[in-house]
């Protein structure tokens, strides 16, 4: 699929959080590639940085790091110079996991 590098356009709700790793989850077949979804994280983090201890955020952050431990661990500085990071792709059980936290808090979340 050809990726378009423009930043995701989507509202910073924890919905667009779950669509938004949903997408994650499609791989090289996903509208997003993985680096804009983490830029995307960092745009929502920023917006909600009075709101710490709530639990999407806490996921937005730990796929920040998930992300940034995944690189490092992953390729060299030599490497780093011979693709963009838009060439890279997490594995599909980090967007599982992630989707998966989210939806089990939202389950146990009080009915209203």
């Amino acid at each position: 699929m050809a990726w378009q590098d423009d930043p995701i356009s989507k509202a910073y709700t924890k919905e667009s959080l779950m669509e938004i790793l949903a997408q994650g989850l499609l791989g090289s077949m996903s509208r997003f590639t993985h680096f804009q979804i983490i830029e995307w994280c960092v745009r929502f983090r920023e917006q909600h940085e009075n709101d710490v201890k709530a639990f999407h955020i806490q996921v937005s952050d730990d796929v920040i790091v998930q992300w940034e431990l995944f690189i490092a661990s992953s390729y060299t500085l030599e490497q780093m110079r011979s693709f963009s990071l838009s060439d890279i792709v997490l594995p599909k059980t980090y967007f599982e996991q992630w989707l998966n936290q989210l939806i089990e808090f939202e389950d146990t979340l009080p009915v209203h």
